[in-house]
This record gives C-alpha cells, structure tokens and sequence, in this order.
C-alpha cells in the first residue's frame, strides 16, 4: 500500500486554539483568522510531525455561506461553533421567498468573506487564496436549516409542496456554486468532479430517499459538475446504503456513523469509502488500539482511514496517538 490509503489533517477550529485565539475572533476579525493560520500551522507542526497535511490559507470555513444569503441568520459565540436559526415558518413562505431573485452579492456576510480573503492573500503572498470558506450544505440539511425540524413533518403533510420547495432550494444551491466560481475565474460545471454534504438526509426514512433526496442530489450534481461525484453524509444507516449507487457515488464518506463500520458498508455496497477514527474515540483508546484500528479498518474494507486534528487531539496523551496512527499508515506505505 502507499500513502494514498491514509489520511491525516486539521479542522480550521484547532488552529485557533492552537493559537490562542477566540473562535468569533477567527471568524470575524481578519487579523485575527491569519494569526491562526500562521501560528496554528506551525503548532500542528510541532505537536503531530510533518506528515499531517495542514489547511491551506482560506477564508474560515462556513458551511452556511449559501442560506445566510437566503437570510439565515448566523450566530458566532465567543468560542464555540457558529449556528444558526430556520428563518421559514412554513413551507409556503420557502417556496415563496425562493421564487425570488436572490443577489448573493450583497449579503454583508459574503462581503465580509470576500474581504477577509483578499486580506489573507496579502499577509500570505506566497500561497493561492482563492475565494473560500464561504460554503453551502447540501438540498436537505439546507432544507432542515431554514425550515427547522418541522421540515420532516412537512414531508408527510404536504408532500408536493416539499418537492417544490426542495427543486427550488437545489437551483438556488446551484447558482450559489456557479456564483462563487465565477468570483474564482472557474467554470461553472466543474469536469474534474465535486462533492456534496448532506448530514440531515439521514434522518429521512431510506423508503422515502427515493421520492425526497435521490431526485436533488441528482439534480445537484448535474448542475455543477460532469466528472466524478463524491459524498460526505453522517449518521446513515444500512437501509440508506444501496441509493448511494443510484447517484453514481464514486467515495462516500460516512465521518460519524454509529449504525455503520467497515465490514457493514462493503456488505451493502462496493463504492469506495473513507472510515474516520474520529476524536473523542482517542481517549478511550491506548496506542495499540490505535494501530488495530488503522489495520483492521482496512483490512475491513475500508479504501482508506483518516483522522482529522481537533482541540481534544492536542491534549493530555493524544499527540502520541496521533503519531501512533501515522506511524500505522507509514507502515502500510512499504
């Protein structure tokens, strides 16, 4: 095996607290987001070795760039993770409200963005920093968040109106993507191939995936890409498996679901995937463990294993866990 079968990064959030630095400082002061990166990185460096791939210079990563557009607000505690409120009291006012011409441009959270990246590109001359950090989730878990959990009620209550509003929500994801590529000087459909994140489709029955999630996730990557398709989708059970071939999945991956392991997916279906030893299993695991993990996982079925560096991981015994899982990858290199 080679390297490719192993992977080992860091979140945007431990940079911050690596480098001391609050987490709505990071987000919203620029000063603040390059002092992370700059003093971050070299941290990781230190604590974990040179084989961790560290984040490239981007804007802080946000997954809810595209529904703060829509007029989500988002919430930036001082050091925990940004939220956000549903803004839709029905379904009706969301397929209203996306009817509407929506000018991304001016949302003054994109224009904070497109700030803080042209600022990162001066204090890092050296590196590329494209417009970024500036996300979008994908039809559903954009669904759930605007319309909170009565969203899955409106499923079974107005059925139509869902799928109205769901077609609606995905052209209005799709012109997000192609509006931020155009600031990026890229091609709207990407023949290289794109990904998808979609957490809050697992809630939904795999009987009804069919009727409410296959037909936008289609729908999706057809308005954005003509190469591969990969996806990021936590908490899916078996059941759901089996659709995943129905979108032309060429790597899934699961991140954090407990209903799934390695053995279990490659029962249920032969896509590649990436099983992630995730950080708070590193303190009820011994080093040893760690390395049965890497092992097994792959021996499993798993195409490749992963960690991502987190604030938990920089603590207390962890760093050598780490090393220990890297040092487990390297082995299978030769």
């Amino acid at each position: 095996m080679n390297n490719k079968f192993w992977y080992v990064g860091a979140g945007h959030e431990v940079l911050a607290y690596l480098a001391n630095i609050k987490l709505r400082d990071f987000y919203l002061d620029p000063s603040s987001c390059a002092q992370s990166f700059r003093i971050g990185r070299k941290r990781i460096r230190e604590i974990f070795g040179e084989e961790v791939t560290l984040p490239r210079v981007s804007g802080p990563a946000l997954s809810y760039g595209h529904i703060a557009c829509l007029g989500a607000k988002i919430d930036f505690p001082e050091d925990s993770a940004p939220g956000v409120k549903p803004i839709y009291s029905s379904i009706e006012e969301g397929i209203r409200f996306l009817k509407k011409k929506i000018e991304f441009e001016k949302n003054s959270l994109f224009q904070h963005y497109f700030k803080v990246c042209n600022h990162l590109q001066k204090e890092f001359p050296e590196e590329k920093v494209s417009f970024s950090g500036f996300g979008w989730e994908g039809p559903i878990t954009s669904a759930v968040l605007l319309r909170g959990q009565d969203f899955y009620i409106d499923i079974y209550d107005y059925p139509q109106k869902v799928k109205e509003f769901l077609k609606l929500l995905t052209e209005s994801i799709i012109d997000f993507i192609h509006f931020t590529r155009k600031i990026n000087k890229e091609p709207r459909i990407n023949p290289e191939g794109s990904g998808l994140c979609d957490d809050f489709s697992s809630l939904i029955s795999p009987s009804l995936w069919p009727e409410f999630v296959i037909p936008y996730w289609k729908k999706y990557y057809k308005g954005i890409t003509t190469g591969p398709r990969r996806i990021h989708c936590e908490n899916l059970n078996p059941g759901h498996l089996k659709y995943l071939k129905m979108v032309s999945i060429v790597h899934y991956d699961p991140s954090v679901s407990l209903k799934l392991n390695p053995r279990v997916i490659r029962k249920n279906i032969d896509i590649p995937f990436t099983w992630r030893l995730l950080s708070f299993q590193y303190s009820e695991m011994s080093k040893e463990d760690v390395r049965k993990w890497v092992y097994n996982s792959l021996k499993e079925g798993a195409a490749r294993v992963s960690t991502i560096i987190e604030n938990i991981m920089c603590e207390d015994d962890n760093p050598e866990k780490v090393r220990t899982f890297i040092e487990a990858g390297s082995s299978l290199s030769h």
